[in-house]
């Protein structure tokens, strides 16, 4: 996958760019292509991480971590862990929306949240 997503990327910076005189459009193409650059440097973490979140969410959540395991079976495949993060991320929203502000919520979702935002960075 990482030599694809490059390979998308070489496509996009050494055969579309140079054929682009709009400076807003170049602009746009290295942005695109710095994401892909990106994305190419991180696909081998994609799984790791979103299986570190989904246990993090668990933990959150009160789940035990097998609940993953009868989730997806054996090695959690990628399509499978993005399923059930999701609907551990559709729980954590809801356990959000009962409290009436961020104050409210508990300092367990706060620092998960927090944690979120610093991983984004």
């Amino acid at each position: 996958m990482s030599e694809q997503i490059e390979g998308a990327r070489r496509v996009l910076v050494d055969l579309a760019g140079p054929e682009v005189s709009d400076p807003f459009i170049r602009e746009q193409i290295t942005h695109a292509a710095a994401a892909l650059e990106h994305a190419a440097g991180r696909w081998s973490q994609v799984l790791p991480d979103l299986v570190a979140d989904v246990r993090a969410l668990e933990e959150l959540l009160g789940i035990q971590p097998a609940v993953l395991a009868e989730a997806v079976p054996g090695v959690p495949d990628l399509a499978g862990a993005e399923e059930y993060h999701r609907e551990l991320r559709a729980w954590l929203v809801d356990e959000i929306m009962v409290a009436t502000d961020a104050t409210e919520c508990s300092p367990a979702v706060r620092a998960y949240l927090s944690d979120s935002v610093e991983r984004l960075r």
